[in-house]
């Protein structure tokens, strides 16, 4: 397994990671940078560059970047954007590089283990044609997809801060497909230290290894709490990043469009409500967490990738660089594909509506001729068809398992094929 698995190496993906270097070097030295990073699908109040700049600016002329509503950047964030600043458009180029590999190495790994759990257990006689085989080529997929996925492409070309998240979650993915707790608790520690939601993807592990569990809470708070006190030192004892930071994210201020449904939901409701409505929305998010790793036992890498998936639809500001991660994750589960309804029509659904982003907006803010409904109307059906995806993709995991127990073949009652119903 093992010789099969890595026999795909680095060495002869070099030629696709040359060209991947290349268009992103393209695009960032033409005009079009400059039209993307104004794009709201891309640039986000949290993910901006342009407010790095900003809090750059302010930090370099001695005032505080967090006394005013434009840095909602950590400080350690902060400092390593001010560190990379002279070569930012390199550095990002190899975050994003430095991912794709990760989740290539991560694929690789997740779908060794599945096929050693599944050709290790008892299934039904008819279920032996579909059983999983090994593929060699899975983590190349996965790193193709990230690399050669225009929502990558536009994110590093635009120096969008999510690269830096998404690296994380790279790790994390990466530290559950070498079954290291260590590696999983410091990667959703430093990526809940930007944003606290992503401290989420971190359940499914505790769960699935449970006596590792105090070890990697451990380790979770130790990270985390060693990120603020640097971050307390840097800013000489402050603590008004955390509201600059976290208040952001949790409070929803900020009702600039972008791709999700908080800014509009927000901004039409009643201020007699906000704190009601906000405060369910919040929840909601972190809901799904315990519920599905529960429910989908020694699943972690799926489960993970829904929470992932979830974490972007329902996120206050998402942008197009929430989904990379989710879409690079899919090759692992190419077994489900033929399990699922709806994915040709997501998949479909996802091109078109991502097409249809400028043109609603041009429309709204250029022409006049349209209004915010109009845009919202497009980021609700996308979060909707992700949400179809979503369901499918643990509907899938579940008829597959189902199969593989009972058989593949439908039993005929009445003259007519039987329908298998999940309740």
């Amino acid at each position: 397994y093992q010789r099969r698995v890595r026999g795909y190496t680095f060495q002869d993906m070099w030629l696709e990671v040359l060209a991947a270097v290349l268009i992103r070097i393209l695009v960032a030295g033409t005009a079009i940078k400059t039209w993307l990073e104004d794009r709201v699908e891309i640039s986000t109040p949290v993910t901006a560059w342009k407010r790095v700049e900003e809090g750059l600016a302010l930090k370099n002329l001695d005032l505080n970047p967090y006394t005013g509503d434009i840095v909602h950047e950590t400080p350690l964030l902060l400092s390593f954007y001010e560190l990379i600043y002279p070569f930012a458009d390199f550095v990002f180029i190899i975050l994003d590089i430095t991912t794709a590999v990760l989740l290539k190495h991560a694929v690789d790994k997740i779908h060794l283990q599945m096929v050693k759990d599944e050709q290790a257990t008892v299934c039904h006689p008819s279920f032996e044609s579909i059983k999983m085989i090994l593929q060699p080529r899975i983590g190349y997929y996965a790193l193709m997809v990230f690399l050669f996925n225009p929502y990558s492409i536009v994110l590093s070309a635009t120096k969008s801060t999510q690269c830096t998240i998404n690296l994380l979650y790279g790790l994390a993915i990466y530290g559950i497909g070498e079954g290291s707790m260590v590696v999983v608790a410091v990667a959703t520690a430093l990526a809940s230290y930007t944003s606290l939601f992503p401290a989420m993807l971190l359940v499914p592990s505790l769960v699935h290894k449970r006596d590792k569990a105090l070890t990697g809470i451990l380790i979770f708070g130790v990270v985390f709490g060693a990120c603020h006190g640097l971050s307390w030192w840097i800013t000489g004892g402050s603590w008004d990043y955390v509201s600059a930071v976290y208040g952001f994210t949790l409070g929803v201020p900020d009702y600039t469009p972008n791709i999700g449904a908080a800014w509009y939901f927000f901004s039409e409701m009643f201020s007699h409500f906000t704190v009601l409505f906000l405060s369910v929305y919040q929840v909601n998010l972190i809901l799904y967490a315990l519920p599905l790793s529960l429910t989908f036992p020694g699943r972690t890498p799926l489960v993970t990738l829904s929470l992932l998936l979830i974490l972007a639809m329902f996120k206050p500001y998402t942008c197009i660089g929430d989904y990379l991660v989710p879409f690079a994750l899919l090759p692992a589960w190419l077994h489900l594909f033929r399990f699922l309804n709806h994915f040709y029509v997501v998949a479909t659904a996802t091109v078109v509506l991502t097409l249809l982003w400028p043109v609603l907006w041009y429309l709204w803010v250029h022409c006049l001729n349209a209004n915010s409904n109009f845009y919202f109307a497009i980021t609700l059906a996308f979060v909707l068809f992700q949400s179809f995806l979503l369901s499918d993709l643990l509907f899938a995991e579940m008829r597959r398992e189902h199969a593989r127990e009972h058989g593949t073949q439908k039993k005929i009652i009445d003259g007519k094929d039987s329908v298998v119903t999940l309740n």
